[in-house]
């Protein structure tokens, strides 16, 4: 839950018969609360690891994207398309809580407070 919570960008590239979704994680890590275990503690400062997955759906990338919006799971998104070129595959490029410059405000001082900032 707290990856989806820190979720900045979406970045999906259609590649042949696959889709590959790579998740943005605006976190940056060690965390200060001593709660935390260890390994989110300690170490050299660094960014948590994005995460790639490879879509497996009958629903179009931008019916994807149209639901993920209304369900407002990671806020209201903006995004981008880029059609295919030669040696290059379709884009999309989304941005998550862009609904208004308050919103993604107000979403990176939540993840600041993860954080423990």
């Amino acid at each position: 839950m707290l990856e989806v919570a820190a979720v900045s960008w979406i970045n999906v590239s259609a590649l042949d018969d696959q889709v590959l979704a790579v998740f943005i994680i605006a976190l940056q890590l060690p965390f200060v609360d001593p709660a935390l275990p260890e390994e989110l503690r300690t170490g050299p400062v660094r960014m948590w690891p994005d995460k790639k997955r490879i879509i497996e759906s009958d629903v179009s990338i931008e019916d994807q994207i149209m639901e993920l919006h209304m369900t407002r799971l990671l806020g209201n998104l903006a995004w981008v398309y880029l059609a295919p070129t030669e040696g290059a595959a379709r884009r999309w490029f989304i941005e998550t809580h862009a609904g208004t410059l308050e919103e993604r405000l107000a979403w990176m001082r939540s993840v600041i407070a993860i954080e423990g900032w």
